[in-house]
């Protein structure tokens, strides 16, 4: 162990040092949990997924996931499992300014940013994939880049500490030394250089307060690299290295005062502080563990396993999860995890904060993978922790999800917590206990939804370690959206909407042209009807009063002449004649004239005299006549008709017919018909 030294009282800002000494007797947390430095140690190693054992930095996410960088990519294990997205050389950009070593940060936007000797890369955590051109986007004046602890990113130009973005830029006081970290806290920004100052920037930009602790140049020997790591926005603690080894110090928020903790010979590689203020540092022979406020500081050369076994190895970083556990990355050995609670024969209740992770989603029993098309959609287009919304097809409506949590040592404690408003959204707890198997001994759920209807649902799960410990759990909720068949979708149900439009008003255009059909049809029906009265009334009017009706046809206009009794009693014996052969085809004015005793010349001239006729259009009228009679009494045909009346053909016939009447004998037919 290292056995460190009594520092000396350096001016009133530094305050007094308490000496760091070794002890025996093990820290015990605020929970009355054991020390993790005396505790047993799990291993998490290629075995268990991880892609390499060598381990070269840590991080924790805020859902507790652990993100592991190898040097060669990622890996972030969410309680059950381990996802791996590679890192290639050409996905570097250049850092002039950077000179220590590696360091994780994570952004606002679920961007992991991997800095190392002179260079840098970025990994979008939301879909595990290097982003190659988001680092290069920074631009290529960029000297150094940082991200501070509300998640907002920063960038060093020339002489600037620049908000990313351009909203906010700090001037570099001259003589300070390359910016070596920095952080910010209650709105207020502060930098730390090489040379040992530390400069306060208010929200503005200007600079406030600035001051040193080094005296002449001891600076020098500890400017090589800087970790920060702040404790309840009350304290900066930074490790400091070079050329003499590390020192740690610790910066007074309120007092504005430095502080050397302690010192040491060799290179400490990474820094972390608990909720109750104790610091983990890892160096080349295992870590420390110092206690700020007594001076006192253990180191750990060897770590126990479960099997009794001790492991002497390189540890490389340290990394504190929320639930109290302790995560180590070596350097040939993957990781080592121990919790307050991983003693064999520890029954005591376990009291830990849980986040349910979504790991995974199902559809049809098969895993969904993220950016994968499945039926023409995507169903996710980020990694399932980071889902809140997923939309599945009509035939995709049987899905199941995994959710996990980081209860690592004691997983089978696991219980769950979960409605769907799909059931009414009543909440069910489910425990590794329950009779339908859904939480197994690792701590994991498993829930599957079977023929979802189309609509819209919200799952909420929680987690804790007790049927009973819900008061203030964190819920994890996510929207599932059932699209409804492609021919009940709102676009379908549009087009449907249209198409009713449309047949609804070419059914009133259909009807309307109906409407004017008939009603045109019944006024050709009355006009025929009348024409028939009127042409009855002409060729008869000549049997009551002794008028002579005068032919209509070919574009004549009407004219009455009264005749004489015995011109009347002529007529009506030449009508007689003429209805008496009026079923004799090709019956002539010869014939007319040889059955009246006359000469043909004679008749032509009395006949046309008369009735201003040839006798020709006299005998057509009387067929035509009859024939109007014969269609309008139904029961024969239009062919029967035209042989009744003597006519030589159909053709012939109706040509004549709608001469006479002005329609063919068919429509008069049907007129006929309907009126009776």
């Amino acid at each position: 162990m290292y056995r460190c030294r009594a520092a000396l009282v350096r001016n009133n800002l530094f305050g007094i040092l308490s000496a760091v000494v070794l002890a025996l007797a093990p820290f015990q947390a605020a929970h009355g949990a054991r020390d993790a430095t005396d505790a047993t140690y799990y291993t998490l190693n290629t075995a268990n997924g991880l892609s390499s054992n060598r381990v070269l930095q840590m991080a924790q996410l805020d859902d507790g996931r652990i993100v592991v960088y190898s040097g060669s990519g990622i890996d972030v294990y969410d309680g059950q499992r381990f996802t791996r997205a590679p890192v290639a050389d050409s996905g570097w950009v250049g850092l002039p300014a950077y000179g220590g070593h590696t360091h994780l940060y994570v952004d606002s936007g679920d961007m992991l940013w991997i800095k190392e000797h002179r260079r840098m890369t970025c990994v979008d955590l939301r879909r595990m994939r290097q982003c190659r051109d988001l680092a290069r986007k920074l631009g290529d004046d960029v000297a150094d880049f940082f991200v501070d602890s509300r998640r907002r990113r920063w960038v060093v130009r020339a002489d600037s500490l620049c908000l990313d973005g351009g909203r906010l830029a700090l001037g570099l006081p001259a003589g300070a030394g390359r910016l070596q970290d920095m952080d910010a806290v209650g709105g207020v920004v502060y930098a730390f250089f090489g040379t040992g100052r530390v400069v306060e920037y208010s929200e503005d930009g200007r600079m406030v307060h600035e001051c040193t602790l080094f005296a002449g140049d001891e600076w020098r020997g500890y400017r090589r690299t800087s970790l920060l790591a702040a404790w309840r926005d009350s304290v900066f603690y930074q490790v400091r290295t070079g050329g003499r080894g590390s020192v740690l110090l610790a910066y007074m928020l309120g007092s504005r005062a430095w502080r050397t903790v302690m010192k040491v010979p060799t290179l400490l590689h990474t820094l972390t502080v608990t909720p109750q203020g104790i610091i983990y540092a890892t160096c080349p022979n295992g870590f420390l563990r110092i206690d700020p406020s007594t001076g006192e500081c253990r180191q750990h050369r060897e770590l126990r396993l479960p099997d009794g076994s001790m492991l002497a190895t390189g540890i490389n970083t340290v990394c504190l999860d929320r639930e109290g556990g302790v995560w180590l990355g070596t350097y040939a050995s993957g990781l080592l995890y121990t919790s307050p609670y991983s003693g064999l024969f520890d029954t005591s209740p376990v009291d830990i904060r849980l986040t349910p992770i979504l790991a995974s989603v199902y559809l049809n029993g098969r895993e969904v993978v993220p950016g994968r098309s499945y039926g023409g959609r995507v169903v996710l287009d980020v990694t399932p922790p980071y889902v809140d919304d997923i939309t599945l097809s009509y035939g995709q409506n049987s899905v199941a999800f995994r959710f996990s949590t980081m209860n690592y040592v004691r997983p089978r404690s696991t219980c769950y917590r979960y409605r769907f408003s799909g059931d009414g959204g009543r909440w069910h707890t489910l425990t590794a206990d329950s009779a339908l198997g859904l939480v197994d001994d690792r701590g994991a759920l498993y829930l599957p939804f079977v023929g979802l209807p189309p609509g819209n649902y919200v799952l909420e799960v929680m987690a804790s370690t007790g049927t009973g410990q819900w008061q203030g759990a964190e819920v994890r909720r996510l929207g599932v959206r059932v699209l409804p068949p492609w021919w009940a979708t709102p676009v379908a149900l549009s087009a449907y909407a249209v198409l009713a439009v449309a047949l609804l008003a070419a059914s009133f255009v259909a009807y309307g042209r109906v409407v004017r059909r008939k009603t045109a049809r019944r006024a050709r029906e009355d006009e025929l009807m009348q024409r028939v009265k009127t042409l009855a009334e002409r060729l008869s009017a000549y049997e009551g009063d002794g008028r002579v009706v005068l032919g209509e046809g070919s574009g004549q206009s009407d004219c009455r002449q009264r005749l004489t009794p015995a011109e009347a009693e002529f007529v009506s014996r030449v009508t007689a004649v003429v209805e008496r052969n009026i079923s004799t085809q090709g019956y002539s004015v010869g014939q007319l004239a040889s059955d009246l005793c006359m000469e043909r010349t004679g008749l032509y001239r009395k006949l046309t005299a008369l009735l201003d006729k040839s006798p020709v259009a006299f005998i057509r009228s009387i067929r035509l006549r009859r024939a109007a009679e014969m269609l309008a009494g139904g029961g024969m045909s239009v062919a029967e008709v035209a042989e009744a009346t003597g006519f030589g053909s159909t053709g012939y016939f109706s040509k004549c017919f709608q001469a006479e009447f002005g329609c063919r004998p068919s429509d008069y037919q049907a007129a006929g018909r309907r009126r009776d």
